[in-house]
């Protein structure tokens, strides 16, 4: 059998080659990560936006949600049940954003657990079903199947 005599060059090309290759692939998570927030971050800004717009039609005594659904309510709202219902459309803007961000890996899993409660308590009121009914109809299908598993606040 022979021996094979490798020289100190080849191993210091070696370990330039390795050390290229590694960095490459520290680049490229990095990139991925930074895509990832970017993401995150225009998801944030559109349920700023949709917020502030909740909040206009509030500030103008108006239902955000009629007007955005082309869904009358069944009956004449207060204005205290238009801001109410103003509001809860604003929790749906930023309980989609945190589950975006929880589904791209940039919340922690207590972070989360603790914005389940909340939505637990914000999102399954039963004053205004038609409003859950239809935002929930509209996210992304794992969010959904989250928002369907948690229990019922509303009386049988």
């Amino acid at each position: 059998m022979k021996k094979v005599k490798v020289s100190f060059d080849a191993w210091v090309q070696l370990l330039g080659m390795l050390g290229v290759i590694g960095s490459l692939v520290f680049v490229g998570l990095e990139m991925r990560q930074s895509q990832r927030i970017a993401l995150v971050s225009q998801i944030q800004q559109r349920s700023y936006a949709g917020s502030a717009e909740a909040h206009a039609f509030t500030e103008a005594n108006l239902d955000w949600f009629s007007s955005k659904f082309s869904l009358p309510p069944t009956s004449e709202l207060t204005s205290e049940q238009k801001a109410s219902r103003n509001s809860e459309n604003v929790s749906w803007f930023f309980y989609e954003a945190d589950y975006f961000q929880y589904s791209q890996g940039l919340m922690t899993e207590p972070v989360w657990q603790a914005k389940l409660r909340a939505m637990e308590v914000n999102l399954k009121r039963c004053e205004y079903p038609e409003i859950y009914e239809m935002r929930s109809a509209l996210v992304e299908e794992r969010f959904k199947n989250i928002l369907d598993e948690m229990p019922s606040q509303c009386e049988q």
